[in-house]
């Protein structure tokens, strides 16, 4: 999955917002990470794979699940950006269970609040990929829901979301 075409995008909108709401010259890498972990967490439980006490352990809405995992790409690449990371090469990893898979990209998510590693930030990326793959999506559906919901990010900061 190749998705340098959204790492510019992702930047103009985090500068647009920096810019709209005054946060010109605050850190906000942390406030980045926390809302990677949110949406993570919130596409996971919409994909219920974990959910080891329910007879529906498998997700309802493919296109919600979707949403749910480009608002993920989202904060990570504008944590990438943050960063200096402006790209990413995929490296093909095995499939994974699912819940370890989670556990790792958290992990990697809140060690880069300190590290601030560029390679720490590829490994994030990598497997956060990884996840979208293992979801079933492919690159095509996933660049498609990056566009839609970056499209109504720049909509809900026009109207004071």
């Amino acid at each position: 999955m190749n998705l340098n075409t959204l790492f510019k995008k992702q930047m103009e909108l985090d500068a647009h917002i920096t810019q709209s709401k005054g946060l010109e010259g605050q850190q906000l890498l942390d406030k980045r990470i926390v809302a990677l972990i949110c949406e993570l967490y919130e596409c996971v439980n919409e994909a219920r794979f974990f959910k080891f006490w329910s007879d529906k352990q498998t997700f309802k809405d493919k296109d919600k699940l979707l949403e749910e995992y480009a608002d993920v790409i989202h904060f990570a690449l504008s944590v990438a950006n943050s960063l200096g990371v402006h790209s990413h090469e995929y490296i093909k990893t095995q499939p994974a269970d699912l819940s370890k898979l989670v556990i790792g990209i958290t992990n990697q998510a809140t060690v880069l609040s300190m590290s601030r590693s560029k390679e720490h930030v590829h490994g994030l990326l990598n497997n956060i990929i990884a996840l979208g793959y293992q979801l079933g999506f492919n690159e095509h559906q996933v660049i498609d829901a990056y566009n839609s919901k970056h499209k109504i990010n720049y909509e809900r900061q026009k109207v004071g979301y």
